[in-house]
């Protein structure tokens, strides 16, 4: 599909070539340009900043074409030599509808989850999210979490917030944990999460939410018992 694409194409090619970059895959490129083209946000946040920035950036063009809203996707980035290599790179054409921004990273927690996110998200109403980035290691110990973004959004956007995600497992397992499996699906042969627009009166926590019921199946009456947590119940 996006090999067709007059205008992206060439973009893409030339990009990856001044780049280097491996990003994603083909496959979730052309996920990510049907997913906006299909939701048509106004308000797109890209965590991680790369050749998915150009794809973000033809869809809502394209869309706006068609008569959509003049949409924009804000890019964080923590890294100062991708940015600055990424500022310059960046088609004119799609200098329009992008804001890119350097941010750094900081640890954020919900319920009895700690997670990663950027530290300087500026305040708008996103209504749709990519998740490419950070790095989800902690800054205060480097344990592995997942990335927080996705959950600091629906805290504070005033519009349902829909989300793609890119191979993060443990993100799309803590999104299920919140905000119930029928809400988030995880993809694991094209390693893609499906967020489903949520609000923050879908937010969960275990802390409320979870009981003994959880853990029924792995119930045993003599010896010990291995507890296996399976997602929240979604609310009705």
């Amino acid at each position: 599909m996006l090999s067709a694409h007059p205008v992206l194409w060439p973009a893409l090619q030339k990009y990856l070539t001044d780049t280097r970059s491996t990003g994603c895959g083909w496959i979730d490129y052309a996920e990510l340009y049907r997913q906006v083209r299909r939701r048509r946000p106004s308000e797109v946040l890209e965590c991680g900043t790369g050749v998915s920035t150009l794809v973000i950036a033809q869809a809502l063009l394209d869309n706006q074409r068609e008569g959509g809203c003049a949409g924009r996707v804000t890019s964080m980035e923590e890294h100062p030599d991708w940015f600055q290599l990424a500022q310059k790179l960046l088609p004119d054409i799609y200098r329009g509808v992008v804001d890119l921004r350097l941010s750094p990273t900081v640890e954020d927690t919900y319920s009895m989850f700690r997670g990663v996110r950027y530290a300087e998200v500026p305040e708008r109403d996103f209504d749709f999210v990519f998740v490419d980035g950070p790095a989800y290691r902690s800054p205060t110990d480097g344990v592995p979490t997942f990335d927080f973004d996705l959950l600091h959004v629906i805290r504070q956007s005033a519009r349902p917030v829909a989300a793609l995600i890119d191979k993060r497992v443990s993100t799309c397992f803590v999104l299920q944990q919140v905000l119930g499996s029928r809400r988030v699906r995880y993809a694991p042969v094209r390693g893609l999460g499906f967020v489903d627009a949520c609000s923050r009166e879908d937010l969960g926590t275990l802390s409320t939410d979870l009981s003994s019921a959880n853990f029924s199946d792995s119930f045993r009456w003599v010896g010990p018992t291995r507890l296996r947590l399976e997602p929240l119940s979604d609310k009705p």
